[in-house]
């Protein structure tokens, strides 16, 4: 009896000739696999499932899900108490089905459903998924498969099948009674002829009617005869960014196929895990991403992301080539999507007709906008090639070489880089991205205006910023941080409208020049050895010696020797300190508040937004902060008057003590 769910991890599914890993979830209704990584989700609903059968192997045990649809799903890497697990959850018998043990290469070949086994002494020896082959080619007397290489599934393994060749003799007798049955059955039917003679034909075939009957057998369920009979529409000379080259696009019921002239491509729409409308920046180009799982592949590079291109004001009329029951049972498969005719933009004809006949989802760009508001991309490079990264939904997609897709599930933090000393005069910045398996994935180059807007994207994503704090400041962190910052821990408003962009020389009206009285006694507070004026008769004496040949003469030029500046004194801590201005009271009032309301504003954001409030408050809402400035100025005066009185009467003193001892030594 059926009862609950359970989780087993490190299952890999057999698929495409490879194993890729991933965690089952079984439960009542049926088996969800899916992969590590990310990447494509598998899910077998119990009542779609017609059979299951368990298999002890040598590398533990195999669950063999038998679909009445599809193809067949095997999934690996169980132990062997787990079948009675299985066994307590699903709805489902699981009969036990044994492995052959001899190693004989003499059997029968059995196609049940969408898979051939192959059997040695009535046990199987393997079964292969014939959705799983990419090529099928027939000889003689011999049936050759080729399977497609999964390189993310065995990228690490030493070996990996990709050919398999069966050899069918003449004398073969197995497939020419299922002909015969076959066409027995079918005159039975009323729908074809059958030979007077059938048992004639069935002990006497024609030399190349075994081969001939398995070819024809395994074609009608691989990748290479699902291409077949017309196309349902087709897209001539589309650019196609990555693999490069132009190719024509044709779309059958169950698979695409891109023709070019060195190379076609076949792509079961199985394997396309989503299909992303990309909009380029400042181009007139939209990109449609195919995604695959597994990838295509062109001698020994694998292509994960076909991108195709199209200018973005290019209209585009189709009218599917399909009849109305195929067309309802397409609907009725891949979610109702699919019309009798598309128009519009190309790249959105081209994206909607792959997405009806495929099922897959369309993605396009979310909220995020660029610094300048029109695109939805930031540009960069990643190694040696430029391109653009689109921080989408739920993942980032660079583009174009290689294309990377980083699902942020599988994201484990983010690092803003160059925010160093100088950044402030710097004009870009790098992004580093570091995945949960360990790998990272460095953007350069990306402009600093778009500083803020990434930040405030992966926040809002709840990714992991592992320099938060730098981030949060902004590219010029290091630099607003290296001066004193105030009593209440924040930055100085002027500092940091530096750090913003604002020239140090810029008039700026919140920070009002003092009065008379105020800049005379700061005056007086200077050091007594700071910079002082030349001598006029030092400056004659200078262009004298140059009036002579119109050349300068070493010793008129050592005359006026140059005054060395003695090192500045240390500030007094018994000094009081200077009088707060009223704009910043405001500052101190209402900079908590705006960085409560704006978790991504760094000081420097920060400080332009106090002031323009502070601009935009009337003269009796200043007036409040002006009255708190007036009577912190008058309290500077006060204890500036005492100070200036006690550090004349501690120079009296000093000076007393030193006629004193003067008079000693005489």
């Amino acid at each position: 009896m059926a009862s609950g769910e359970q989780s087993f991890g490190n299952i890999a599914l057999g698929s495409r000739s490879g194993a890729a890993q991933g965690s089952l979830k079984a439960s009542a209704d049926g088996f969800v696999w899916k992969r590590s990584g990310g990447g494509r989700t598998v899910e077998a609903a119990t009542d779609d499932i017609e059979k299951l059968t368990w298999t002890k192997a040598s590398r533990g045990g195999v669950l063999n899900v038998k679909l009445a649809e599809g193809p067949a799903l095997r999934f690996m890497g169980f132990r062997d108490k787990d079948v009675e697990a299985l066994r307590s959850i699903t709805n489902k018998p699981i009969s036990d089905e044994p492995l052959a043990t001899h190693g004989h290469n003499w059997g029968k070949l059995v196609v049940d459903g969408s898979s051939m086994v192959f059997r040695v002494g009535g046990r199987t020896a393997f079964a292969v998924p014939l959705p799983d082959v990419s090529q099928a080619q027939q000889g003689r007397e011999e049936v050759m498969l080729e399977f497609p290489v999964d390189d993310s599934a065995a990228g690490d393994r030493e070996d990996t099948l990709v050919e398999m060749s069966f050899y069918v003799p003449k004398e073969n007798e197995d497939f020419a009674a299922q002909q015969a049955a076959k066409a027995a059955a079918a005159a039975a039917a009323g729908e074809g002829e059958v030979a007077e003679d059938v048992e004639s034909a069935a002990v006497a075939p024609a030399p190349e009617a075994p081969a001939k009957y398995l070819f024809d057998l395994v074609s009608q369920y691989t990748d290479a005869g699902a291409a077949t009979g017309d196309a349902v529409a087709t897209f001539d000379q589309v650019g196609v960014l990555v693999p490069r080259g132009r190719f024509d696009i044709e779309m059958y019921l169950g698979s695409l196929k891109l023709v070019g002239q060195a190379q076609d491509y076949r792509i079961q729409y199985d394997s396309i895990v989503r299909v992303f409308l990309l909009p380029k920046t400042n181009v007139p180009q939209t990109l449609v991403v195919i995604s695959l799982d597994p990838p295509i592949r062109k001698g020994q590079t694998f292509y994960n992301h076909i991108l195709c291109q199209f200018p973005s004001d290019e209209e585009a009329e189709v009218e599917l080539d399909i009849g109305d029951d195929a067309l309802a049972a397409k609907n009725e498969k891949c979610g109702g999507r699919l019309q009798r005719k598309f128009s519009g933009p190309a790249h959105e004809v081209f994206a909607k007709v792959l997405r009806g006949l495929s099922g897959t989802k369309l993605t396009k760009p979310g909220t995020f906008r660029d610094a300048e508001g029109t695109g939805h991309a930031v540009r960069c490079s990643f190694k040696a090639d430029d391109g653009f990264l689109y921080p989408l939904e739920r993942a980032f997609f660079y583009v174009q070489k290689p294309p990377l897709l980083l699902v942020f599930d599988d994201v484990d933090s983010v690092e803003f880089m160059r925010q160093a000393a100088g950044a402030t005069s710097a004009k870009t910045f790098d992004l580093a991205v570091r995945m949960r398996n360990g790998q990272d994935y460095l953007f350069r180059g990306i402009p600093r205006s778009e500083w803020t807007n990434l930040f405030e994207f992966i926040q809002a994503k709840q990714l992991r910023i592992e320099n938060f704090r730098e981030a949060q400041r902004g590219p010029g962190a290091a630099a607003i941080t290296s001066y004193a910052e105030v009593e209440d821990g924040g930055v100085d408003a002027g500092l940091a409208g530096i750090s913003a962009g604002r020239d140090s020389d810029e008039e700026d009206e919140d920070f009002q020049a003092e009065s008379e009285e105020e800049e005379e006694s700061s005056s007086e507070d200077e050091d007594e050895d700071g910079p002082k004026i030349v001598d006029e008769e030092d400056v004659k004496v200078t262009k004298k010696a140059k009036s002579a040949e119109g050349k300068p003469k070493k010793a008129a030029v050592e005359a006026a020797p140059k005054k060395q500046r003695k090192p500045k004194k240390e500030k007094d801590p018994n000094a009081p300190k200077r009088a707060t201005s009223a704009f910043f009271y405001f500052s101190q009032d209402h900079r908590g508040r705006i960085k409560a309301a704006n978790p991504g504003f760094g000081m420097g954001d920060i400080a332009k937004a106090l002031g323009a409030e502070w601009k935009a408050l009337t003269a009796e809402e200043k007036a409040p902060y002006d009255e708190r400035a007036k009577a912190d100025k008058e309290r500077y005066q006060a204890q500036q008057a005492v100070y200036k009185a006690s550090k004349g009467a501690a120079a009296a003193d000093d000076e007393e003590a030193g006629g004193e001892e003067g008079g000693d030594d005489e």
